[in-house]
């Protein structure tokens, strides 16, 4: 038994794996290549081994390694706001990978709209679980949201100014200015009940839409087992929405600050109100008396 557990070590420090407890005293050992099951003496040993084997994942997870795991997805191979090849940061609680000169311009928004790390040297942050909401959402479906409706004019590109950037992020970021729009956008009571719908699913692109349209990541469930979202997603064993969740606890709710006009979020076409089986009230009563027609359709 403990030869083979140590061949499991010896594949963890050779390639990154994945430990899941079976039973009171089974645990599997998932790696690239093959599945080790155990079954332990005792579920005290259990306990020991399988601890120690996520600890040796924590290890195993090379700086290099992360950086190669999060480009798996061919979309985060480029930076997700100019274009950039190999971008090796990323923006924690927007799940989006960036160039060094892009990083730099997210870091001037502040750790509110968006917190910053390298994929190859900040290598404790990058769980299993972190580097899996990153292949889950990643650059392609944060830019569905973020960026549904950039203007070519006000594209950036690898070769723009740090002013060109600085300009083009605090629209995309602070302001929400290329935002696909929830059709609860607006609605505070009904942004926070479907995010607590959410939560207890996979449907982490939602969560993501929701969020950052306006709901309130503590908001209250009115389940006093299950006070907060966060307390509904772990319930509901969704792990990687724990995590999204967790990362992005204190992120502010983009606001545009162009002039005060109240007419700009409406300007885009809102998706479906039907979504991942749940079907909401029309737009209509999420959008103040005297603004536009619902655009359904």
């Amino acid at each position: 038994q403990d030869y083979r557990l140590g061949i499991g070590i010896t594949y963890i420090e050779m390639n990154v794996g994945n430990v899941k407890e079976v039973d009171r005293r089974g645990f599997d050992l998932t790696t690239p290549y093959r599945i080790f099951s155990f079954s332990a003496d005792s579920e005290q040993e259990k306990e020991e081994w399988v601890e120690a084997m996520r600890q040796s994942i924590a290890e195993a997870l090379s700086n290099s390694e992360v950086a190669e795991r999060i480009w798996a997805v061919e979309s985060n191979r480029f930076c997700a706001d100019c274009g950039s090849p190999k971008p090796d940061w990323a923006s924690i609680n927007l799940c989006v990978v960036i160039c060094k000169r892009c990083a730099g311009e997210h870091r001037g928004l502040g750790p509110g709209i968006t917190k910053v790390r390298s994929l190859k040297m900040d290598r404790k942050v990058w769980t299993e679980e972190l580097i899996q909401l990153f292949h889950h959402i990643g650059n392609a479906v944060a830019n569905r949201f973020w960026a549904a409706n950039v203007p070519p004019s006000e594209a950036i590109a690898p070769s723009s100014s740090s002013q060109e950037r600085r300009r083009f992020l605090i629209a995309k970021y602070r302001e929400g200015k290329y935002r696909r729009y929830h059709p609860l956008f607006g609605n505070q009571e009904e942004l926070d009940r479907a995010l607590c719908a959410a939560v207890t699913t996979s449907d982490l692109a939602e969560t993501q839409a929701l969020l950052f349209c306006g709901a309130a990541v503590t908001c209250a469930t009115g389940d006093p087992q299950c006070p907060t979202p966060l307390a509904l997603a772990e319930k509901s064993g969704q792990r990687l929405q724990m995590e999204f969740l967790l990362h992005n606890k204190t992120s502010e709710t983009p606001r545009l600050e162009l002039g005060g006009s109240e007419e700009k979020p409406y300007s885009v076409p809102l998706p479906s109100v039907t979504h991942n089986g749940f079907l909401y009230k029309t737009p209509s009563m999420a959008k103040p008396v005297g603004e536009r027609k619902g655009q359904e359709g």
